[in-house]
């Protein structure tokens, strides 16, 4: 995670919307979501309003609940998923200058 502290919160964004990434969903289509929820997260990361780790933590559990009620994400609460969710949040936190050693997203 090295080299994504020494990129821009607009170079972060423009690098993982144009990354192929997989968050280990059981589909494309799964992956897509997986992948907009983080991208969803990250700009709260990235907002002028500071987020508290609570905060991030419940907008987190409020996004893969909302997601896992449709059958087609369900696998969303697993565990590979949100590893791969929190991978690329402490990423973003790293740029801006949060530190939330035990942040839990589940």
């Amino acid at each position: 995670m090295s080299r994504f502290n020494e990129m821009t919160e607009e170079e972060y964004l423009k690098w993982f919307d144009s990354s192929s990434i997989n968050f280990e969903m059981f589909t494309a289509e799964g992956n897509r979501k997986a992948k907009s929820i983080t991208r969803k997260l990250i700009k709260k990361v990235f907002s002028k309003q500071r987020i508290t780790q609570p905060q991030l933590e419940l907008e987190a559990e409020r996004l893969l609940k909302e997601a896992a009620r449709d059958r087609r994400y369900a696998e969303i609460m697993d565990t590979e998923p949100p590893y791969h969710i929190k991978y690329y949040l402490k990423a973003a936190m790293q740029i801006v200058g949060y530190h939330f050693p035990d942040l839990e997203i589940y």
